[in-house]
């Protein structure tokens, strides 16, 4: 009994001297982490990238200060390790929410390396948003914004999805790599211009798989969106010119001849789309059915809206020239070879035998475009 006790002692002594041999390592607080916000990645000319990231650090003033940290690298892993022993504080991607990608970089060798990089990493989070920036993103990270908020939240709301800004898709990284492996679409991003102290969203980026090839206009993203289906649509304004007057007294006469356009302001209040294909392999015809409502806020022209004819004449002006619009827009998206409408999906519907996306593209190439929309002005606003 006394011998096992002495063996128990001095195992316990052993344990007890290795313990305090042994490094500690304790877990970083909250204060320790470096959370990053936004990451950018911009061309450099060799194989690596440059990537760019934003770290907000509290202050004990009202507005919060950012570091900001660069490197190169050939993944964003790799990034990471080199960027984690500039920092005093241990970076983590947790807290990342935008990611932006300059032009040059996403034009000449494409953004699905670095995006499915990010994609694949457990901590980063499914809803992080995506843009491309004219020019460097490593420009629009280091920049100072006055009278906004510091740059992680100002970008983070601003690729938030409104009704003022739904031209764009504001694609979250897990939208971008659904689309970019999808068979019946192309991806699209919102592209962004720094304007003077403020960063814009300007138009839309087009994509054919991860490289960028083209622009969309914020009123061609109106369009597409509502071929996609979106039910609440941003504002448009549409100019005509005044039609001529004959047999007016020489009054009226000089009034028309100052009022050179008219102009009319819609607000879409409910929009809805029907997409449809004739199932023709040699023929294609694709029929894209709008129906609209809006409400007419804004109208500078010589119409009395209050008689019906009158009125009736004006929605089918407006009717007229969405189809127009719709109709030119497609017709460039299918020259250039890209889908951001997704209407490949109708024929894919009506395709007999195995699917892919260079059968979609083909019979999308030589296709037709019936463009029919349904008008209704159910309100009306400010009238002059």
């Amino acid at each position: 009994m006394r011998r096992l006790l002495c063996v128990f002692l001095v195992i316990l002594a052993v344990a007890i001297g290795l313990s305090g041999c042994a490094p500690e390592f304790e877990r970083p607080t909250l204060e320790d982490m470096a959370m990053i916000g936004v990451i950018g990645f911009d061309y450099t000319g060799t194989e690596e990238v440059k990537v760019s990231v934003s770290i907000p650090v509290p202050s004990s003033r009202i507005k919060e200060m950012n570091q900001t940290y660069t490197t190169n690298a050939s993944v964003t892993s790799e990034a990471m390790l080199a960027l984690s022993t500039m920092a005093e504080r241990t970076m983590s991607l947790s807290q990342l929410r935008v990611i932006l990608v300059g032009e040059e970089y996403a034009r000449k060798v494409g953004i699905s390396k670095v995006l499915l990089d990010l994609y694949r990493n457990p901590v980063v989070g499914e809803n992080v948003f995506v843009a491309v920036v004219k020019g460097r993103a490593e420009e629009i990270i280091r920049r100072n914004y006055k009278n906004k908020p510091e740059l992680n939240t100002y970008l983070n709301y601003l690729l938030r999805p409104r009704v003022e800004t739904a031209f764009s898709s504001f694609t979250s990284i897990k939208d971008f790599v659904y689309m970019m492996t999808s068979e019946v679409c192309d991806p699209n991003l919102p592209y962004l211009i720094h304007r003077a102290e403020d960063v814009e969203v300007a138009r839309v980026a087009l994509f054919r798989g991860d490289k960028m090839v083209d622009f969309m206009s914020s009123r061609e993203g109106k369009m597409a969106q509502a071929m996609i289906g979106r039910k609440r649509l941003p504002r448009m304004s549409f100019q005509f010119p005044e039609p001529k007057k004959e047999n007016l007294d020489k009054l009226t006469a000089e009034v028309v001849s100052e009022q050179k356009s008219e102009q009319i302001i819609l607000d879409f209040v409910w929009a809805k789309s029907k997409v449809r294909s004739n199932g023709s392999q040699t023929k294609p015809l694709i029929t894209i059915r709008l129906e609209l409502r809006a409400s007419l806020v804004g109208y500078t022209g010589t119409k009395n809206l209050e008689k019906r004819k009158q009125f009736e004449a004006l929605k089918k002006q407006l009717e007229a020239e969405i189809k127009k619009e719709a109709t030119v827009m497609l017709n460039r998206f299918q020259k250039a070879g890209v889908d951001p409408a997704q209407l490949e999906e109708s024929l894919r519907q009506k395709y007999h035998g195995e699917w892919s996306r260079a059968v979609g593209m083909k019979l999308y190439q030589k296709a037709e475009f019936d463009v029919r929309v349904s008008m209704e002005i159910i309100g009306f606003g400010t009238m002059n």
